[in-house]
């Protein structure tokens, strides 16, 4: 059964949660100076020194296993970064992220962008973080990374706070991630030494967790990091709504996902803790466990399929009680469409997707289009596959990520925005 399970998911999340083991390295940057004195990279100072959000902690070299001779053969220099930012409780944390520099030379007029990767769902456990699973070739979003590199664009992919570093991550918190997003930016103009030009102009990109991440990054731009020069953003199909996500996740494969989010509740909001924990019974609160150290790639053994009324105590799905408090104060921080992006936004979204309701995206753009921001939003018409299996969000990242690139291209050309608020 397990078997069956872990091949379904195969199928189910391509392109978006697994990919096959790969090999080859590519050559890895050896900037000078910043670390060495650090037995553990991803263990940082403690106290953390004064400094800014954005401010780089450390760097040291690493590598991108990746199989040469296919479409995701990269040719860039990889280095991992620590830095500070802005954790979902609001205080200062350090968060880890890779910066890779394609060798390829920019042919475009002005610096060589660079493009802030959010990352589609990792998990919890500190070894899903897409810096450690890229040296060994286990991290997928090489499937959007690859791309961009071969258009001559530099990458920076955050790990998000609590992926690799002490802590809890977060997951779907807007803020967090948010952060994380313009804080990876700030940190890149600084790395001169990588290639990045202190001018060098931004955009945001990301699918599912990621989309959310790129929105959200969007969104806070003016008031968290007003001084970078962001051209644009690029949102697949982003979690707008997770009161749609808890009705959409329920009895899917990806059902034991609700232990990540629960999990990032408790750790974004300790004051409420107690109360949300207090909805759960036994069964609920060893899948909860189980979250807290689990990846993506994990969850057969997380209860695929099960329905939330397992897991708490009255019998009641997670989704009814996101209306009431602490929940509903929680669910509604973390929803996009609120404030209005000052960029021009592109957003993909499979009308059928079974993870991301199309409802809450349609939601999130006419929110943005009412408030004059330029969007160009496709939404794609393909059929149901495979309900509560995932297939439906992930076909969605094929032709997300190809129009999304092409939009990209041109708004770092210059170009029109491709808004159709009005369509």
């Amino acid at each position: 059964m397990a078997r069956k399970l872990r091949n379904l998911a195969m199928i189910a999340v391509a392109g978006i949660t697994v990919a096959a083991p790969l090999a080859a390295p590519v050559a890895a940057a050896d900037p000078a100076g910043r670390s060495g004195e650090y037995t553990d990279f991803y263990l940082p100072p403690d106290p953390l020194p004064a400094g800014s959000p954005g401010e780089v902690l450390r760097v040291e070299p690493s590598v991108a296993a990746i199989v040469p001779g296919t479409p995701l053969a990269i040719d860039a220099t990889v280095t991992r970064v620590m830095y500070r930012s802005v954790g979902a409780a609001g205080g200062p944390v350090a968060v880890t992220g890779t910066v890779l520099v394609p060798t390829l030379p920019w042919a475009g007029t002005g610096p060589r962008p660079t493009v802030i990767v959010g990352p589609g769902t990792q998990g919890m456990g500190d070894q899903c973080a897409p810096s450690k699973l890229m040296v060994f070739g286990q991290e997928y979003e090489y499937l959007q990374i690859a791309p961009l590199l071969a258009r001559g664009y530099a990458v920076a992919v955050t790990d998000y706070e609590g992926l690799g570093t002490p802590g809890i991550h977060p997951y779907l918190n807007r803020e967090s991630q948010g952060h994380a997003m313009l804080d990876l930016a700030r940190a890149a103009r600084s790395l001169t030494e990588l290639g990045i030009a202190e001018d060098t102009p931004f955009a945001f990109w990301g699918y599912s967790q990621g989309g959310m991440s790129s929105a959200a990054a969007a969104e806070l731009k003016d008031s968290y990091a007003p001084e970078l020069p962001v051209v644009a953003a690029v949102a697949g199909s982003p979690p707008a709504s997770l009161a749609d996500l808890a009705v959409a996740g329920d009895s899917s494969i990806l059902s034991g996902g609700i232990g990540w989010v629960v999990n990032g509740f408790v750790a974004a909001y300790p004051d409420d803790a107690e109360e949300m924990l207090a909805v759960f019974n036994p069964e609920g609160r060893e899948v909860l466990d189980r979250a807290a150290d689990s990846c993506v790639y994990d969850f057969p053994l997380m209860n695929p399929l099960a329905p939330t009324t397992r897991y708490t105590l009255d019998g009641r799905p997670i989704a009814e009680y996101l209306s009431a408090e602490p929940w509903a104060s929680a669910v509604k921080r973390q929803e996009l469409g609120n404030t209005p992006p000052s960029i021009p936004m592109f957003v993909g979204q499979n009308a059928a997707d079974d993870l991301v309701l199309v409802t809450g995206v349609d939601k999130m753009v006419g929110k943005w289009c009412a408030a004059g921001v330029s969007v160009d939003y496709q939404r794609y018409p393909l059929p149901p596959v495979l309900e509560k299996t995932v297939v439906g969000h992930g076909v969605g990242l094929l032709p997300a990520a190809a129009q999304g690139l092409q939009w990209l291209d041109t708004q770092f050309a210059g170009g029109p925005t491709g808004n159709n608020c009005g369509a």
